[in-house]
């Protein structure tokens, strides 16, 4: 029996190695904007018009529920649109230079304090190539860089 225990314990141990690979991560911010939750909506629940308050993002094409954003330094992300209502949209990274795998994304605007407008922008996905802390760390410095020039345009 005692010769059954160390392949069992190693067995485990690569087991939980490998299930530390797959590790979903997910990363949420938001921001409370000092306007009307229907004013804000209506620039960012716009699918295809993310180019008009990202900052990285140079322009947008969209083709049913496909957009295509290419960035201020020419990288392309495809992205397929899989959930709109009149509060929120969800969507998948299909293609695009992060490090990620397995995205999946919403982005919401909501009635927050004092009739304010509060956008909340999250995700889930795996790290591909780099630690998760990494992957996340990209995933929130992209949502941060929205939020904030949101920010400075509902001042």
């Amino acid at each position: 029996m005692d010769k059954l225990l160390p392949p069992l314990v190693l067995g485990t141990s690569l087991l939980a190695a490998s299930t530390l690979h797959a590790e979903t991560i997910s990363v949420k911010e938001s921001i409370s904007l000092n306007s009307q939750p229907a004013a804000v909506w209506a620039l960012v629940g716009d699918y295809n018009g993310l180019h008009r308050w990202h900052p990285a993002v140079k322009s947008s094409t969209q083709d049913g529920n496909i957009r295509i954003l290419t960035l201020q330094n020419g990288a392309q992300f495809v992205e397929t649109l899989t959930e709109q209502s009149d509060k929120q949209y969800s969507y998948m990274i299909d293609k695009s230079p992060l490090p990620v795998s397995g995205y999946n994304s919403t982005i919401s605007v909501t009635r927050g304090p004092n009739g304010t407008a509060q956008v909340t922008w999250g995700s889930s996905f795996e790290a591909n190539g780099v630690s998760a802390e990494e992957a996340a760390e990209i995933v929130r410095g992209i949502y941060q860089a929205g939020l904030n020039n949101l920010q400075a345009l509902y001042q």
